[in-house]
């Protein structure tokens, strides 16, 4: 009998050393999202000023459920401490866009949140981001006292938990919803939109992922039509041409446009998009993050980078393209220079035509080069030379002249790079073709001039695309 209580007390133990191996560490003195919300929320109502004019923003966070939440549960804990005039929500609109593009950009200006913030009445400003820390969160709010024009702020690890995950828990449809439940939120008046480029954070490559978004999107506009009427075909077309893609003015039906870019996380993804007006200086009229888990993008099958023959690129080959594609950022032009799609949203479908809109401030001669799925690279424009590269200051050139590209198999990323030049530089009679990498992009910028002189670019510029099946 004692051997056997003996092996169920070996039993019970290894059972407990197995369990205290699998859990997970977390960091010292992180809490629960609701035990983090009380202790930030006690923390401010203590030491404002009762009596004072409060006006709580709408938190960055990587799911719009997660940010509604954490809103929603700090203003109530305000409101029932009966110590604040609460301002009306319907008075923060711009509050909270301004708020959330200072924090996307990393610079939280305490004068202009201050000077915003007093044309609806309030005397204090309340609002923060979370962000992904590891397995965890890091909750940072800020109270800014707008008399004082100062500003403090509160920190905690929030940990996993139930309640958390039923924040992350929504379908990737639940999620656009909500993103665009905030954007229409932010307009007074029917608004003509059109949806954009929606890219892989820092660069300008779209994937089925953006073709998926931008569906949804417009889905979930057409269920709030008193504020988006969505650009027709035409107007959609007239728009993308007129603006060059958004990188010029342009009047027409068109008067915001959604854009947006999404980034790995947690084998998911979080997605930010943002409603900005075309006018003027291209207002953030309103932005909107949510996170998407790999289950929800497994289901669907979707992926964050582009196919290449049916099968995903690779992290590291992305990272290699990019990184050789570089010198055609444009980032050293000595005047505006552009080459654009016709399209704003990067993506065509197996069987469209595609043409490109080449512009320069100044008198120059231009090269456009195409990169192909595979990573072929081959001079495209001026192919010979008969062909007229000179490009006259504000002039706006479409290429092909005459005709458009057809979008076949092989599907992917494909990528028009041009750069242009001060004088006219020899023309080669055969074009060849040769491997995508940093020696060829690197061989590809010098120009051979008339009087067998090099010369370097003195802007470039470029893009990418993505062709899909139908």
């Amino acid at each position: 009998m004692k051997s056997i209580i003996r092996l169920i007390g070996i039993f019970l133990f290894a059972l407990a050393v197995l369990g205290c191996g699998t859990q997970k560490a977390y960091s010292p003195g992180s809490l629960t999202l609701d035990a983090a919300i009380d202790e930030v929320s006690a923390y401010f109502i203590e030491r404002l000023p009762q009596g004072a004019k409060v006006a709580v923003m709408r938190f960055d966070a990587p799911s719009v459920r997660f940010s509604g939440y954490v809103f929603e549960e700090v203003w109530r804990r305000f409101e029932d401490s009966g110590r604040f005039v609460m301002v009306d929500r319907k008075n923060l609109d711009r509050v909270e866009t301004e708020i959330k593009y200072q924090l996307e950009t990393g610079k939280v200006d305490d004068e202009l949140a201050v000077s915003i913030t007093k044309q609806y009445g309030a005397e204090i400003l309340v609002y923060g981001q979370i962000a992904a820390l590891g397995n965890e969160y890091r909750m940072t709010i800020y109270a800014t006292d707008v008399e004082k024009a100062a500003s403090s702020q509160r920190v905690c690890i929030i940990r996993p938990d139930s309640r958390l995950a039923a924040l992350f828990d929504g379908s990737l449809n639940d999620e656009v919803d909500r993103a665009v439940f905030v954007m229409a939120d932010a307009l007074e008046r029917e608004t003509v939109v059109a949806v954009g480029r929606i890219s892989y954070t820092g660069t300008d490559t779209v994937s089925g992922f953006s073709a998926w978004l931008k569906s949804a999107i417009i889905d979930g506009a057409q269920k709030y039509p008193e504020k988006f009427k969505i650009a027709t075909e035409s107007e959609y077309a007239d728009f993308t041409a007129a603006s060059r893609s958004l990188t010029a003015d342009a009047d027409g039906a068109v008067q915001a446009v959604i854009t947006g870019n999404y980034s790995p996380l947690d084998s998911g993804a979080e997605v930010t998009l943002r409603l900005i007006s075309v006018s003027g200086n291209k207002n953030v009229l309103s932005t909107a993050s949510f996170g998407v888990s790999s289950g929800e993008m497994e289901r669907r099958k979707l992926t964050l980078l582009p196919e290449q023959n049916n099968t995903v690129v690779s992290a590291a080959d992305f990272a290699e393209k990019q990184q050789a594609v570089a010198p055609y950022a444009g980032k050293n032009n000595q005047w505006v220079f552009t080459v654009t799609p016709d399209t704003l949203d990067g993506i065509y479908y197996n069987g469209d035509f595609m043409s490109m809109q080449v512009y320069s401030e100044r008198d120059c001669y231009f090269r456009i080069i195409h990169t192909d799925v595979n990573g072929s690279t081959q001079i495209i424009y001026p192919s010979s030379p008969d062909d007229d590269n000179f490009l006259r200051a504000g002039q706006v050139r479409r290429i092909p002249d005459n005709t458009r590209f057809r979008m076949q198999p092989p599907f992917g990323e494909e990528m028009i790079l041009a750069a242009a030049y001060e004088r006219p530089f020899t023309v080669a009679a055969v074009s060849e073709a040769a491997r995508l990498n940093a020696d060829t992009i690197a061989r590809s910028l010098p120009a051979q001039g008339s009087d067998s002189e090099t010369m370097s670019p003195s802007a470039t510029s470029r893009f990418s695309y993505t062709i899909l099946p139908r």
